[in-house]
């Protein structure tokens, strides 16, 4: 009798060890499908960024240089014994530019719609790529759109494209808006208050997604 329970014991332990062995390799097996795919997401996030990064840095070289064009014609119009109607034209023209900068996201809503980044990745990675993506991307397509308004709506009410601004009746014209408050105003607004706003939020955004980019060589090298 003891021979048959100790047998029947034995039986029993070798069943639930059997068991707990099967549940532990195919815990093992998610827990490295997962760890394989979310290397995957780390891969293909900092693959839009690396595109992202180079793109901005081209937009923030133009936007800046917009800037200091904007700069020099406010100076101009403020001091008029430093007015220079043909530089002020030509400053005038580089202000205009469409370059403004629209972030890719496909593979981080890939990612977090999955569920990995958020509940299986690196929290402190997570939260730095969250920083982007939930703050500085959306940001900046609300000012690049406020950009875009202002250059697609006119050109500030003087005439330099599509036609000759040294035409002396256009000139006349030009003259006249140049020294008008409002168009003064309007400039103003554009280039220290948008503009300077928007080079001041792609630099930030520059930062974060440069320090992302290194957490991520160094996370995916571990995995």
């Amino acid at each position: 009798m003891n021979k048959i329970l100790a047998r029947g014991g034995i039986e029993f332990l070798a069943v639930l060890l059997g068991i707990t062995m099967s549940f532990n390799v195919d815990e093992w097996k998610q827990d490295k499908e997962i760890e394989k795919r979310l290397k995957s997401d780390y891969i293909n996030i900092q693959k839009d960024l690396k595109k992202d990064i180079i793109l901005l840095e081209r937009v923030l070289a133009v936007q800046k240089e917009s800037f200091e064009s904007g700069l020099k014609a406010l100076e101009m119009i403020k001091n008029k014994e430093k007015f220079d109607y043909k530089k002020f034209i030509n400053n005038l023209s580089n202000v205009w530019n469409s370059s403004t900068f629209f972030g890719t996201s496909s593979a981080y809503d890939a990612s977090v719609s999955s569920g990995r980044l958020t509940y299986f990745g690196n929290d402190e990675i997570a939260n730095e790529i969250g920083i982007i993506y939930g703050h500085f991307y959306s940001r900046m397509d609300l000012n690049g759109e406020q950009l875009d308004s202002f250059w697609y709506s006119g050109d500030f009410g003087i005439k330099y494209f599509g036609s000759d601004p040294f035409e002396p009746e256009t000139k006349k014209a030009n003259l006249k808006k140049i020294f008008f408050n409002d168009y003064l105003g309007a400039l103003q607004t554009f280039i220290d208050e948008i503009q300077r706003f928007y080079i001041g939020k792609a630099e930030n955004a520059l930062n974060q997604m440069k320090k992302v980019d290194l957490l991520l060589n160094e996370k995916i090298k571990e995995l």
